[in-house]
């Protein structure tokens, strides 16, 4: 009698224990998966020094993996070597340039959304090297991503798990308090767009909060102080007029809240880099 072959399944289960307890599983991570996740990779250093400037502070959580080629990110000004094999995490609200790269380059990088978690306190200061079980589950969230998935559910797993491995000390996510329904950054971003002088007495009328309760939770949640947010804000919205619709600079320090252009140009030149007037367009 020809016997039969079993089937995957079936050697799968084959000497599968009964539970001790029918009531304690597999317990997924009580972290809110990523969402609306981007990849994409960088192969030439041109890439990474863009001659415009950016409407905003990036509002997404940015992962470099650097695969092939070493570089700088100097994030909030402060330089992190990046080298092949490594890995560095960058929260949202945080200004991120690239030097000394390797004019060749192998970059991965992964924006995207993660629902309730805040700058991670330290967590993220440094570069994190990708061991075998995270080049796996890079590997995993790469097909998963390619393969284009409509809810994109398995993708957002794999990079949770990805992250997990890569930080394993993460902050627990937050409830939001009733007065930041969709979240504090983006009541404080939709509030200081209302209030362009940047008013913190009105700002935290807006808000719903006290002066005092919106400096320490929007520092708790932002990983930077309410202050210089608003300030490095109103700077790069000046680089915007001044690119996009070529103001003289005294108009965009006025605009910006800078009565002394002198001050303006200070704070323009060590928030981004360079003097306001290279920012805009000569006539």
């Amino acid at each position: 009698m020809k016997r039969r072959i079993k089937t995957t399944t079936e050697r799968l289960i084959a000497g599968m224990p009964d539970p001790d307890d029918y009531f304690r599983g597999l317990r997924r991570p009580a972290d809110a998966l990523p969402d609306n996740v981007l990849l994409f990779t960088r192969r030439d250093a041109r890439w990474l020094r863009p001659t415009s400037v950016t409407s905003a502070f990036h509002q997404r959580w940015v992962l470099i993996v650097a695969l092939a080629g070493r570089g700088t990110v100097v994030l909030d000004r402060k330089p992190y070597s990046l080298r092949a094999g490594e890995v560095l995490l960058v929260p949202p609200l945080h200004l991120h340039a690239y030097d000394n790269l390797d004019g060749r380059l192998t970059w991965l990088f992964t924006t995207f959304e993660w629902p309730g978690h805040t700058a991670m306190g330290e967590a993220w200061r440094s570069a994190r090297r990708l061991d075998a079980t995270a080049r796996t589950r890079l590997d995993a969230l790469i097909k998963e991503w390619r393969a284009r998935q409509p809810d994109g559910l398995l993708a957002a797993a794999h990079l949770l798990t990805l992250l997990r491995r890569l930080f394993p000390r993460t902050e627990k996510p937050r409830q939001s308090e009733p007065a930041a329904q969709g979240g504090l950054i983006a009541a404080v971003r939709a509030a200081a767009e209302a209030e362009p002088t940047g008013k913190l007495r009105a700002l935290a009328r807006r808000v719903g909060l006290s002066e005092s309760h919106l400096r320490a939770r929007f520092r708790s949640e932002a990983g930077i102080s309410l202050g210089r947010y608003l300030r490095e804000s109103r700077l790069r919205q000046a680089a915007i007029w001044l690119r996009e619709e070529n103001i003289s600079v005294k108009t965009a320090a006025e605009r910006a809240g800078y009565p002394d252009i002198y001050a303006f140009s200070r704070a323009f030149r060590r928030s981004l880099g360079v003097p306001p007037s290279q920012v805009r367009i000569p006539k």
